[in-house]
């Protein structure tokens, strides 16, 4: 449907503060020490023929903010908005970048287990999350132009990027951004700061598959989809693996032992950082996802190896 005149354009939003990873290469990093809560992170890339955004935070007033900090650093039109998957947080803003002219880049599948009660009641949901000024003029506007489902490369103003569905490892319609020559890899939220990402909506062993492939890329700069750059990015992927290993092998000794899922969610470590609440939360929820993919293998359900 067409979009209704910009009630969030850039005019008069303040910019955020922009970091540059390599000549044109921009990280617009969110909420630090708080883990996937708070606004995630997104990238752009700025090109002789215009601007590749890679994720649009989460509203329409932080994607008119984000437009706005892309206006700081050039004048060159918005081209591309690449999604890297369909979480709130990560599309709420796209309608500001495409009145701004941008195409979406993205996965086709935008189910969610958010989206389960439909789109209005998702919007409304995250309306009670960051209220509904930041919210005014929202429209659904993550359909892909050009939809992703194995790897595309993009080619712009002398820049190469190339995109890639790793599987459903953190959601469905999980993309991944890499910029081959500047080694930089937007990872979505593959990656968070903590290490603790959350795989409700995909599949451990998936993300962790996925992990391999951005260790294969050996990449000099990862912007993770939450939280600070880390200083080694293999030192990221390599606290996310050992966290979901540990917690299969917690889980698949839980199943194979008979016991039941509130008493092995109950044994698991207490947390630790700076918002323990929030990341037992997410711990919690992670366990019973996998509980379930290992009572599936156990019981011959899950044909996966």
């Amino acid at each position: 449907m067409p979009l209704a005149p910009a009630e969030a354009d850039s005019a008069g939003a303040a910019p955020y503060p922009a970091r540059e990873l390599a000549p044109g290469v921009f990280a617009v990093v969110g909420d630090t020490g708080r883990g996937s809560e708070g606004r995630p992170n997104a990238g752009f890339l700025v090109t002789a023929e215009g601007v590749v955004v890679i994720d649009a935070l989460a509203s329409p007033a932080q994607g008119a903010r984000l437009l706005a900090t892309i206006r700081a650093a050039t004048r060159q039109p918005v081209r591309w908005l690449v999604l890297t998957h369909h979480h709130p947080d990560h599309h709420f803003g796209a309608v500001a970048l495409r009145r701004a002219g941008a195409k979406v880049i993205a996965h086709p599948d935008r189910r969610t287990l958010a989206s389960e009660g439909g789109d209005d009641a998702l919007a409304a949901d995250w309306t009670g999350v960051v209220g509904a000024e930041a919210m005014r003029g929202f429209q659904y506007a993550n359909a892909p132009d050009r939809p992703v489902t194995g790897t595309d490369t993009l080619r712009l103003g002398g820049r190469t990027l190339v995109i890639s569905h790793p599987g459903a490892a953190h959601s469905p319609g999980d993309l991944i951004v890499w910029l081959p020559k500047e080694r930089v890899l937007f990872a979505g939220d593959l990656l968070v700061e903590d290490g603790v990402t959350m795989v409700v909506d995909g599949d451990s062993r998936l993300l962790l598959d996925a992990l391999a492939t951005l260790d294969g890329q050996n990449p000099r700069v990862v912007v993770p989809g939450h939280g600070a750059i880390p200083e080694k990015p293999a030192t990221l992927v390599a606290t996310t693996r050992r966290y979901l290993t540990q917690l299969q092998s917690d889980m698949r000794s839980a199943v194979e032992r008979g016991v039941p899922m509130q008493r092995a969610i109950a044994s698991l470590p207490p947390a630790d950082g700076d918002r323990p609440v929030s990341l037992n939360s997410r711990r919690r929820r992670n366990a019973v996802r996998v509980y379930l993919e290992e009572e599936r293998r156990f019981m011959g359900l899950d044909a996966s190896p």
